[in-house]
């Protein structure tokens, strides 16, 4: 199986972004397994939006987390942040360069 990623750019409410950054940390942080690699997310430098990046073992593995309850549940906390969501689905094509190197805060 193919890995898969989600790229979600996201809209967010005047002044939400470092609480919607927190409920995100706290959440991806509670996860168990459940099939995510990974993600890393994105701020835009004038904080009115966001870019989330999820990469899932298979898209069977992302599809099952979208069941689960406990995702289910920070959806609906969200809605206090988000003004818009649009995921998108994708597989990689390439990768250049060395991202090992790409340090975050």
């Amino acid at each position: 199986m193919k890995p898969l990623t989600v790229i979600n750019c996201l809209r967010i409410k005047p002044g939400k972004m470092d609480e919607f950054i927190d409920a995100q940390r706290r959440f991806a942080a509670s996860l168990p397994d459940y099939g995510l690699i990974g993600g890393r997310m994105y701020r835009s430098l004038d904080g009115e939006s966001a870019v989330l990046v999820s990469v899932f073992r298979s898209k069977s593995a992302q599809e099952e987390i979208q069941q689960r309850p406990a995702f289910k549940e920070h959806l609906q906390t969200l809605r206090a942040f988000v003004e818009s969501s649009s995921p998108s689905l994708y597989e990689e094509a390439y990768t250049t360069g060395d991202f090992s190197g790409v340090e975050s805060q």
